[in-house]
């Protein structure tokens, strides 16, 4: 909170989410809130997934721009304003993102991105711009780009995060599809530090991340009728085949706790990721040996089901 209200750009409102906090939460926020009239808290029943806060958020928010922020995250305090000069100066772009660094709580940084580049902050930075279409072709399979930052409202409020069914990762299918109806994107020399939490939600072991299956077939429905899924097929079909092993060794670790109700959801999806896997194209990457075994594994679903249940 101390680096979003001291930002030397003054002219901002702070929509706060509090989704159904049952801790200290709400009473810091108020405490703040007392300080700073530019506060407004929202406090909204949690529906347990992280996009019906963002889509809270996203429908509140009154500005001619918007910026997503985490609760766990930092920004300089100078990074609403270069991002909003970024944009005086280029009137044509849509969404502006500071260079994103990514570290884990310990302090150690995992990568520094200049939206494609991997860099150093003692690199001269150089402005750059790309379309929305040529950044949303650079997500398919995995993020290719790094993005947080300063969206014009009309643009951030395109698509809703809400979505159309509750997921895990929700926003990865929306934050692509507000990618699309930018005319452009382009940075500025401020830093975003976006952490990374051993125990966040993300990260545990749940019944939730199930969920990356579902959205690797709605995903790859999508980019297929955008056009854009051939030219990087390879790579997202290796990534939905991990995602595959993945929630098929998470339903055997979770079976003994699931309802019959919950087992046949969570068996069917699995099922539909099997089956609209490219699994031609995943044995295309591998080789000798490996290529070998993971032909026989793909080559049954019960056979896959079975080996994981038993390696495990």
């Amino acid at each position: 909170m101390n680096c979003l209200l001291n930002q030397s750009y003054k002219n901002i409102e702070f929509i706060c989410v509090n989704d159904g906090s049952t801790d200290a939460t709400l009473a810091e926020l108020e405490r703040f809130a007392e300080k700073d009239a530019r506060i407004k808290i929202y406090t909204k029943e949690n529906q347990k997934y992280a996009q019906y806060s963002k889509a809270y958020g996203q429908e509140k928010a009154s500005g001619d721009f918007i910026f997503l922020f985490d609760h766990d995250d930092l920004i300089e305090l100078d990074t609403i304003e270069k991002c909003y000069q970024t944009f005086l100066k280029n009137p044509k772009l849509d969404i502006v993102t500071p260079i994103v660094i990514t570290k884990f709580t310990d302090g150690k940084v995992k990568y520094i991105n200049n939206i494609y580049f991997q860099t150093s902050l003692d690199n001269k930075f150089e402005y750059k711009e790309f379309s929305g279409k040529q950044i949303l072709q650079d997500t398919v399979g995995r993020y290719d780009i790094h993005i947080r930052g300063l969206y014009r409202a009309k643009n951030f409020k395109s698509f809703s995060f809400e979505f159309n069914e509750p997921l895990l990762n929700a926003d990865e299918i929306v934050e692509r599809l507000i990618f699309e109806n930018a005319q452009y994107i382009g940075n500025c020399n401020s830093v975003y530090t976006h952490f990374i939490h051993p125990e966040s939600s993300a990260k545990k072991l749940s019944l939730k991340k199930i969920d990356l299956v579902r959205t690797d077939v709605i995903l790859r429905s999508i980019f297929k009728k955008k056009e854009i899924y051939v030219q990087r097929k390879s790579i997202f079909e290796f990534v939905a085949y991990k995602n595959l092993v993945n929630a098929i060794k998470i339903y055997h670790s979770f079976f003994s706790e699931m309802t019959k109700e919950e087992k046949m959801k969570q068996l069917n999806r699995i099922k539909n990721s099997y089956t609209e896997l490219d699994k031609t194209e995943v044995k295309n990457q591998f080789h000798g040996l490996s290529k070998i075994y993971n032909s026989i594994l793909l080559s049954n679903f019960s056979l896959l089901m079975s080996y994981y249940k038993f390696k495990k």
